[in-house]
């Protein structure tokens, strides 16, 4: 019985990768593109729950912590507050990934088709299966988490007499006392 040599084994199997890509349409290439990013649609709500506002609040949760919480309770307070907003991110991640997974298709789909030829979408897609791309996209969220709270440990402190003083200065600025402008004020009743 004869034997393929793995040399040629490889380049065999390899080709026969290519093949389906290079067989395919333009709307088969798109529509695999689309399919390859809602894929990543988990790590983008991820990222959409925990923008802005989210940030904005923990922010100023943080600041009222340190400033109004007693040094004994903070621990407790803070892990109190981490559940919290696991608990938020748990609500709100399930429907930002549904309007995702729904809304990819067509407003990626018709981009991809009208900026991108049959040529480029195969590299597209060859670039988005690649096993090394896939491994360094599920690295991606856990290094730059990393890396964001190595970057604000380093300047905490700066981050932090910075604030203060904007604080001031905004409560200056808006004739309040100093720490009324970070946590603003409950609005009145009519």
């Amino acid at each position: 019985m004869y034997t393929p040599a793995p040399f040629l084994l490889a380049i065999v199997l390899a080709a026969s990768a290519l093949a389906p890509v290079q067989a395919q349409t333009k709307k088969e290439l798109v529509a695999k593109v689309v399919a390859l990013q809602v894929a990543q649609a988990e790590q983008l709500s991820n990222a959409l729950a925990q923008q802005g506002p989210l940030q904005q609040m923990m922010a100023q949760a943080g600041q009222v912590l340190r400033s109004r919480v007693p040094e004994d309770k903070r621990e407790a307070t803070g892990k109190a507050m981490e559940e919290a907003v696991r608990a938020y991110l748990k609500d709100v991640q399930p429907s930002l990934r549904a309007s995702l997974v729904k809304n990819i298709p067509t407003l990626l789909g018709q981009r991809l088709e009208s900026s991108f030829n049959e040529a480029e979408l195969k590299q597209i897609v060859q670039t988005l299966e690649s096993p090394v791309l896939k491994r360094f996209n599920q690295m991606g969220g856990e290094m730059q988490q990393a890396l964001v709270q190595k970057v604000m440990s380093e300047n905490q402190a700066l981050l932090q007499d910075k604030f203060k003083a904007l604080d001031t200065r905004m409560a200056e600025l808006l004739g309040l006392k100093a720490g009324a402008a970070a946590t603003p004020a409950p609005a009145s009743k009519p």
